[in-house]
């Protein structure tokens, strides 16, 4: 189910720390991407007073956010917002850890704060254009992409349009080109093409690993887990690939076409029941 996509948001570690030497390091080691290291340094130096406590507790949350464990990282947010309630780094980030877990209209009133705020940050454009894509209102969502393309380039390009029928080519396409017998497993598990998530795939205990911005999932139980033996499940083996999420995370078209082959391998690889190693050996990468 992992795609390590590169999401909505790209993880960020560029807000506005202080420059004392503790959150130095912290900084250093996020932007090494030694993520849970950083998160040990931080809750260390909290625990013992050293460093700015609140830049500490936004480079925590930061770090939260960039594991995914957007609940954390909310707390740790607010936590800042309390003491500086005009900072727009956690104003943004506190709207994109709503969003993450599934709490729309509590993201949508925190990114209309995060716009407001003096020196808004450019991200706060993008989710809020994430937001008004979950309420199907696309032709209202793309300006915001676009000036957040405008502001950031290099960090946001413009998001990368197909029309339905010309992606799901591209999604037969990559099929066509994978070795036969992978290719023969398709005929067991759909692959079904949305625009975003629907909230049932969210549903159950596994909720958590599954994010509004994901570029695609496989749903069901892995090949090598089942037997003739078992019953039913309750729903069938799918595989689902975001089309408007892969679009937003594309750099250029021949990114997007990219990217909509890695994402169909990986989904079936995982109904293959293969881990990262496997998908590389057995060319799914």
């Amino acid at each position: 189910m992992d795609l390590e996509p590169l999401g909505i948001v790209p993880p960020d570690s560029d807000g506005q720390p202080g420059r004392d030497a503790t959150v130095q390091r912290i900084e250093a080691l996020l932007e090494e991407d030694k993520i849970e290291e950083a998160i040990a340094a931080a809750e260390e130096a909290l625990a013992a007073g050293d460093g700015n406590a609140i830049d500490l507790t936004f480079l925590l949350g930061d770090a939260y956010l960039g594991l995914g464990r957007a609940k954390d990282a909310e707390a740790q947010f607010r936590a800042v917002l309390e003491h500086d309630p005009d900072c727009p780094s956690s104003r943004c980030w506190l709207a994109m850890s709503l969003f993450l877990q599934w709490r729309f209209d509590e993201a949508e009133a925190a990114v209309q704060a995060a716009r407001e705020v003096p020196d808004a940050l450019a991200d706060a454009d993008v989710i809020h254009g994430a937001l008004l894509e979950r309420r199907g209102r696309f032709d209202e969502a793309e300006p915001f992409f676009l000036r957040a393309a405008a502001a950031h380039p290099d960090k946001y390009p413009p998001p990368v349009r197909m029309s339905r029928e010309a992606f799901d080519r591209e999604v037969r396409m990559a099929a066509r080109k994978l070795p036969r017998q992978f290719r023969q497993c398709l005929d067991r598990v759909p692959v079904i093409v949305q625009d975003v998530p629907e909230a049932f795939l969210a549903e159950g205990e596994d909720r958590d690993e599954v994010a509004p911005d994901i570029l695609g999932l496989f749903d069901g139980i892995p090949l090598p887990e089942t037997s003739e033996f078992d019953l039913p499940p309750t729903r069938p083996n799918r595989i689902y690939i975001f089309q408007r999420n892969l679009e937003r995370a594309a750099k250029d078209r021949a990114d997007l076409v990219d990217q909509i082959r890695i994402t169909l391998y990986h989904e079936l690889a995982h109904y293959l029941g293969f881990d990262e190693e496997d998908m590389d050996d057995m060319g799914l990468e």
